[in-house]
């Protein structure tokens, strides 16, 4: 009975959280993460992950919750659970239990989605950024191109069930007549569906059509308003219909995840998309580093890119059809298989070879490679899953006005301690950044987390950023120009207090320096006259540096990157690379 209520009794009532739990689950695992103070400041006190039960057998989100979070008390010895199972919260004074626990989701089904809009180009345009911006998937659209009849249309709506129904177009103060029209299409194919199936409605068009949208759709379909996706021809906001599909994806999707109701018990934040806890933590980041930060998500069921710079509003970009587990299958139709196979750096795999991994991968997401050859192949589909998730972005450009200060990786391809050497290969081939900026990999899986510290307690999350939760690999200087091979472009002279290192690149290579985690040097970087690295052409630089597992990389290679057409060549040069970076 005592120990029973030391339990359930707070020992200090309504103070702010000090402990956080955070659990973060995905379509194949579940994390838990735990922040508390230790030493005076916030720190990650342990991590764990376990496979997600949101699917068959289990049909039980919280049971993988629970699963991690037990496994969590066995790592700490911190008592987290009673003896029913369920969360101590807020923290006791024998230090079991924890203040705060939140959630972040990406395990539900993306948001069937069908776009309507007035203009291919434009309205369209903006609503499909809109739709990469979340968990959803575009299923149709509706447009006054649209060549079907009214009738076909109405079946349409009926056939694809969706979920939402986003529809955009008519600046401010323009066009009305044909938003009428497609509000009324829209009105007839949802109510034909039963209410459980009738879809919700998105307006973020002309701001003078929103009375009258709510009065054509009627009481029986649920409409939500944002801002005009493009309030005049030559702007476009989508930052109100971003946050709005956010918060569909939690109230449809998430919610109807099976046993949220028990984390729903636990939880005393409310749920998040980890799209949007990543954007969080990414805008957050470049504040701190007082410039362009880039974060890339190479997960099983989807692949997020989150560019982000001074001021917040950072962009993203969510490929719902491509990831690492069953949407893997998808790569063929997506991309030509020669643009996977030209990263293999040997011709043992043939393009059959290839298909049989990549659906071996999406039948069994589990499973991680057994030879040499499946992990160059896995890294191949990577390099293309990550080129094409990133292509809005264009990384391989300089922009003096957004320096690039640092990449972020996360995936379980990036979180093997012996194979940083080839993530961070896998990173440049297939972002191709320019510029002089530092890389990490998020090797606890605890972005997600940090993003939610962020958004609650942003001491917590600088205290804990501080205590290097991410892996540093090394800095990175990616010269942006176009060079001959064997020609001489960049002369760096690298600093420490006890050596002093001088080396001249060539164009076409990649030069390894080592500087060891915690480490500190002085570069000075000379480019020759038309090659820049990020302040001009043949303008020079010094910096301040910090190793990593890599050390500092010169990719010299040139961007865009180019590659032989001749398959041995092309091998060679791959292997060269490879050598060269210490993979």
């Amino acid at each position: 009975m005592t120990e029973y209520a030391e339990e359930t009794k707070p020992a200090t009532p309504n103070t702010p959280p000090k402990s956080f739990l955070v659990a973060d689950c995905g379509t194949t695992n579940t994390t838990v993460a735990l922040f508390d103070e230790a030493a005076g400041s916030y720190r990650l006190i342990a991590s764990t992950s376990v496979p997600t039960t949101a699917a068959e057998p289990w049909y039980d989100v919280y049971l993988g919750m629970r699963q991690a979070t037990e496994k969590l008390e066995a790592a700490t010895g911190r008592t987290l659970l009673n003896s029913r199972g369920d969360l101590i919260r807020p923290a006791r004074a024998s230090g079991s239990g924890v203040d705060a626990f939140a959630s972040v989701f990406s395990a539900a089904p993306a948001l069937k989605t069908i776009t309507a809009g007035l203009f291919d180009k434009v309205s369209l345009a903006s609503a499909r950024r809109v739709v990469g911006s979340s968990y959803a998937v575009e299923v149709d659209a509706l447009s006054l191109s649209d060549t079907r009849s009214q009738n076909e249309q109405i079946a349409s709506i009926i056939h694809h069930q969706p979920d939402l129904i986003l529809v955009v177009g008519g600046t401010d103060k323009g066009a009305t007549q044909q938003p009428i029209n497609l509000l009324e299409t829209i009105r007839i194919g949802s109510l034909a569906l039963s209410e459980a199936k009738a879809p919700q409605v998105l307006f973020a068009g002309n701001t003078d059509l929103r009375e009258q949208a709510g009065l054509i759709l009627g009481e029986n379909i649920q409409l939500h308003i944002a801002d005009n996706v493009h309030p005049s021809l030559n702007s476009e906001n989508l930052h109100d219909a971003v946050r709005q599909m956010d918060e569909l994806y939690g109230t449809i999707k998430i919610k109807a995840l099976p046993g949220i109701q028990n984390v729903r018990d636990w939880t005393s934040i409310p749920f998040r998309p980890t799209a949007q806890s990543l954007t969080i933590v990414t805008e957050f980041l470049a504040e701190l580093q007082k410039g362009r930060v880039v974060l890339v998500d190479l997960g099983s069921s989807s692949t997020t890119v989150v560019d982000a710079g001074l001021g917040g509003n950072g962009r993203i970009h969510v490929r719902n059809d491509l990831g690492m587990g069953r949407p893997i299958s998808n790569l063929p139709s997506v991309t030509p298989l020669a643009d996977i196979t030209r990263w293999l750096a040997t011709s043992e795999e043939d393009e059959s070879y290839l298909l049989d991994f990549i659906h071996n991968k999406a039948l069994y997401p589990y499973t991680v490679p057994t030879t040499e050859n499946e992990m160059f192949m896995e890294q191949a589909a990577a390099r293309e899953i990550l080129r094409q998730a990133a292509e809005p972005i264009a990384l391989h450009h300089n922009d003096p006005a957004a320096p690039l200060r640092l990449v972020i990786a996360r995936g379980s391809i990036f979180m093997d301690l012996h194979r940083y050497n080839q993530a961070l290969l896998t990173l440049l081939d297939a972002l191709q950044p320019a510029g002089i900026f530092a890389v990490a990999v998020d090797a606890y899986g605890i972005l997600p987390a940090l993003g939610v510290l962020a958004a609650n307690e942003p001491l917590a999350a600088v205290q804990t950023l501080e205590g290097n939760v991410l892996v540093s690999l090394g800095w990175v200087v990616a010269p942006f120009g176009k060079g001959q091979s064997g020609q001489k472009i960049l002369q760096v002279v690298m600093e420490t207090d006890e050596t002093q290192l001088e080396v001249e690149v060539e164009y076409g290579t990649i030069e390894t320096l080592p500087l060891a985690a915690g480490q500190s040097a002085k570069v000075t970087l000379q480019p020759a006259r038309r090659v820049d690295i990020g302040y001009g052409p043949g303008q020079g630089h010094t910096v301040t540096i910090r190793g990593g597992a890599v050390g500092l990389v010169i990719d010299a290679r040139g961007r865009p990157l180019t590659m032989p057409v001749k398959d041995n060549e092309r091998q060679t040069l791959l292997r060269q690379w490879l050598w060269d970076i210490g993979g």
